[in-house]
């Protein structure tokens, strides 16, 4: 058994999906995975004080401003983190920290005119990039793929919630 995942033991078959399936998949995304970390160095770099750690906390914020704490779970990532990769968006002059009205102890952190410019190019260069990518595919696949994608984060976010309350 697989430490930290006793929870999803022995689901396959029940939820449907046939464990040869899910098998192939789990070793499908670990190529995914490392796919997409060695194409890393060949994406778009729309703002050279950006690398690809900073879009969680770039993109969360264009919904608006956010404390730290709020961000760093949009991003999946611990507080001390975030907040580091706060300070170097802020010193770049792509974000900036301003007083909580909520709470004036606190700060929350909001994208400046060039945070989200460089959010506009990130979406258009990322775009052009993996439209280059699947040059060879229709857009009904790429549509298709992506209802599929977007289902599979759904469940892997239910999953993580799931995991969450059960590791309280």
């Amino acid at each position: 058994m697989v430490p930290g995942v006793a929870e999803f033991s022995g689901t396959a078959e029940v939820s449907g999906v046939a464990s040869a399936t899910s098998e192939a998949l789990g070793a499908q995304l670990v190529t995914l995975v490392k796919l997409l970390v060695a194409m890393r160095q060949h994406a778009p770099v729309p703002h050279p004080a950006v690398d690809h750690t900073h879009y969680p906390v770039l993109f969360a914020l264009a919904a608006g401003p956010q404390r730290i704490s709020d961000l760093a779970g949009c991003a999946h990532a611990d507080i001390s983190t975030v907040s580091r990769q706060v300070t170097h968006l802020v010193h770049h002059g792509l974000l900036v920290k301003v007083a909580d009205p909520d709470d004036g102890r606190a700060h929350r952190v909001s994208l400046t005119d060039d945070g989200r410019t460089a959010i506009d190019r990130t979406i258009t260069a990322r775009g052009e990039w993996l439209a280059a990518i699947m040059s060879d595919w229709s857009d009904a696949d790429a549509r298709a793929f992506l209802d599929q994608l977007n289902r599979f984060a759904d469940s892997l976010e239910t999953a993580k919630a799931r995991a969450e309350r059960t590791a309280r």
